[in-house]
């Protein structure tokens, strides 16, 4: 899947197993996980709804998903064009925009 970042703040810190670790300290192999699943991840289907990872539509956000980082905190991905919105599988290019509690 190509992948894509909100910024590049966000880029640095996501592709460095070192940056992941000093951002998110309590929860860093976790991110790492889940960073991996995404880059070997064919398409947004791959990612399993299951816990873990539990990917879930936000309602909130248009084209945007929540994977499961740790108990509070979410991945927050949106898929980028093109795509078909009722099929995953169509979903091979996603921006990570975030890592956040939103509860």
């Amino acid at each position: 899947m190509e992948i894509t970042y909100s910024n590049k703040k966000l880029e640095k810190i996501l592709t460095s197993e070192r940056q992941i670790k000093k951002k998110y300290t309590k929860f860093y192999s976790k991110v790492i996980l889940r960073m991996s699943e995404l880059r070997a991840a064919n398409n947004l289907g791959d990612i399993s709804p299951s816990p873990p990872p539990r990917r879930h539509k936000l309602t909130s956000q248009n084209h945007c998903w929540g994977v499961d980082v740790s108990k509070n905190f979410r991945l927050i991905i949106q898929a980028r064009e093109p795509f078909d919105p009722n099929n995953l599988n169509t979903v091979t290019r996603i921006s990570i925009l975030s890592i956040e509690d939103y509860h």
